[in-house]
Parts: structure tokens; sequence; C-alpha cells
């Protein structure tokens, strides 16, 4: 009978052991394994099978802790994964555009699925797209170099030489011969220098040699002005302009930008030569090299020539002069109007044949080419 009230004692224990939370549990075993370790040794027999009974059941309870526990993270994992999808679910829905009910006669609209958001690919460059058929530009040729030897071969050149009259060696003639080039030679005669420049021929070049003292003047310079207004290159050689500087030469003069400075009268022998004022100017390189007046050989006595000056804002050039040092006055070579007119106020005979023939031919080869340049 004791035994019997013993074992529904333990089974009313084991009942309420299972009904208590895990954790009462744990507590209650450790308080009767306490209990356990102090009883008297009187009852350690009765003990001793209690703990067998205990360590079995609580190596039951163990395992269905263990099973509960794993079921708790099953059942958990799951109403997680239930959860979400449900979460997902209304946050479509939320995010869904509203659809209106249709009425009788109109079609139910269609919304389009709503499509989730995508990163666009990273750009890449495009090529190019192929070229379309365009007319290639059609070049302009370029502008070609005049062919200056050609030109001045066929040169339209009309010269007046006055020291044909008085037997002296014409230097300009032989100037022209040396370069070989056709021109209409009038010597001195004046009246066939008149009648060629009013002839109405297309003069390239026009020379006029006024070293002998003759009369060339006055309405000469008005006909070489008409020449000038037509670009014709002009060159003049002139050794009176302290009579005639006030006549009708002045229209010239102030169209170049140069005027009379003075009479260079009967200079000393030694103080004959005439300098460059600028060395490196073409006068002095084309064609012929190496020019210099330094040298003299007179022919001339009393009247060496003149001086001419630039005036105020000259565009003129003074070439050469009496003194080294002086760039705007005492010049006796001057140039202006683009090229187009040269001016020599020195006698050609005071100076070596040879120099003053080669220096000819450059006067002529710069006033040549200038024209063509202007007017092809």
């Amino acid at each position: 009978m004791q035994k019997s009230n013993r074992g529904s004692r333990f089974e009313f224990r084991k009942s309420v052991i299972n009904n208590l939370p895990h954790q009462i549990i744990g507590f209650l075993l450790l308080l009767l394994l306490g209990a356990a370790c102090n009883l008297p040794s009187a009852a350690q027999p009765e003990f001793s099978s209690t703990k067998v009974v205990l360590d079995a059941q609580g190596t039951d309870i163990g395992q269905q802790m263990t099973q509960v526990a794993l079921s708790t993270q099953v059942a958990y994992n799951v109403q997680a994964t239930i959860v979400a999808q449900q979460v997902a679910q209304l946050t479509m829905v939320a995010n869904a555009p509203t659809i209106s009910a249709p009425t009788q006669n109109e079609p139910t609209p269609i919304t389009p699925a709503t499509e989730m958001p995508t990163i666009p690919p990273p750009a890449t460059a495009t090529p190019p797209p192929p070229p379309t058929d365009v007319p290639t530009p059609t070049e302009i040729p370029a502008t070609p170099t005049p062919d200056m030897e050609s030109m001045m071969d066929s040169a339209k050149i009309l010269l007046f030489e006055d020291v044909a009259g008085v037997f002296l060696e014409r230097y300009i003639k032989d100037a022209l011969d040396g370069m070989g080039l056709d021109y209409v030679d009038v010597k001195d005669a004046v009246g066939d220098f008149k009648a060629q420049l009013l002839s109405g021929t297309d003069w390239d070049l026009i020379i006029s040699g006024v070293e002998a003292r003759s009369g060339v003047k006055g309405e000469f310079f008005d006909y070489l002005n008409d020449q000038l207004n037509k670009e014709t290159a002009v060159i003049l050689e002139i050794w009176n302009l302290d009579d005639i500087a006030s006549g009708r030469i002045s229209t010239i003069f102030a169209r170049c930008g140069i005027k009379f400075e003075s009479d260079w009268w009967d200079p000393p022998r030694e103080s004959r030569s005439v300098w460059w004022l600028v060395p490196e100017h073409p006068v002095f390189h084309e064609p012929n090299e190496g020019v210099s007046l330094a040298h003299y050989s007179i022919h001339w006595n009393g009247d060496a020539g003149d001086f001419i000056k630039k005036i105020p804002g000259s565009d003129a050039t003074l070439l050469a002069g009496n003194l080294a040092w002086e760039k705007d006055s005492h010049g006796t070579l001057a140039t202006c109007l683009d090229g187009l007119f040269i001016i020599q106020t020195h006698s050609s005979h005071d100076y070596h044949k040879e120099d003053m023939m080669r220096l000819w031919q450059n006067y002529i080869y710069y006033t040549l080419k200038n024209h063509f340049l202007a007017t092809q």
C-alpha cells in the first residue's frame, strides 16, 4: 500500500513537471539534486532508486526539450517565410495603381504590370553613324606664283637716255641688253619720247635717264605721273632738281613722300662716295649682289646732282646717300609707291661703269617685279 501511494505521488509529480515551463523544470531539477546530496545516509537505498528514476526522467525530459527546441525553430523559420511573403504581397498591392470600376459602355482598362526598376547597363561608346554621301567641297586652287622671268622677257619697256646725244657710253642700254630684255629705244629724242608716252601703249616700265642736261621737264612729269596712276613702273634719273623742284615734278614728289633738300654742288673728290642707307633692301641684292658706289670716276665737274629728303609721315625709303648715318636726308636714291617708282639724283657717269650697270639692272628687276605683282 505504501508503494502504491508513492507511485501515485510520483506520477502526479511527473504530470506537474511535464506541464511546467522548461526553465522552471530545470530549476527544480537543480533543487532536487541539491536536496539529494544533503539526505542522511540511512535513506541512501531509497534515494538511490529515486536517483535512477530521476536520471532516466531527466534524460527523457532533455530529449523532449531538444525536440521542442528543434520544432520551435522550424516553426519559427516557416512563420518568418510566410510573414515575408505576406509583406511583399501587401507592398505590391499598396504600390499598384487604383483601377476604377468601368462604366457600362466603357471597356475595362488594362493596367500594365508593374515592373521592378532595373539598373541600366554601363554606358558604352556609341560608334558614329556612317557618313552620308556629302559632296566634297570644290577646292579653290591656289593663286599661281607669277613667272617673273617669262613676264620680264615679254615686258613692254620704253627707254629715253639723253647721253646718247653727247656720245657717252649708254649705261642703261647696256644694262637692258645684259638682261636680254626687249625695249623701245628713243635715245635722246624728246619728241619721240613724248609720242610714245601718249601713244596709248600699256607700258610695263618707262625709263627716263636725264643725265646730259637735256630738256626733259615740265609736261613730261605729268605724263610720267599718269603712267604711275596706271601702275606702270617708272625709273627717273635727274640732276637739276634745284631748277625744277617747284614745278610739275612736285606732284610726283608729293605722292612719293619726298622733297628737294639742296643742290650737291662741286663736292670735293673724296666726298663723292654714295653709301647704302638700307643695305638689306632687295634693290641691292636682286639679281646682282655686291654692288657698291664707294668708288667713283668723275665725269661731271661742278654740279654732282641734288640731295632729297623724306617728308613727315612718308612711306618712301631713302636707299642711298652721301652721309651714311643720315637715314632721312642727304639722299641720292629713293623708292616709293610700293616699289613702282625709283628716283636717282646722282649722275651715273661719275661712278664705275660696271657698278652702275649692275645697279641699273637691279632697278629694272625690282620695279618690273612690283609692277607685275600689282597688275597680274
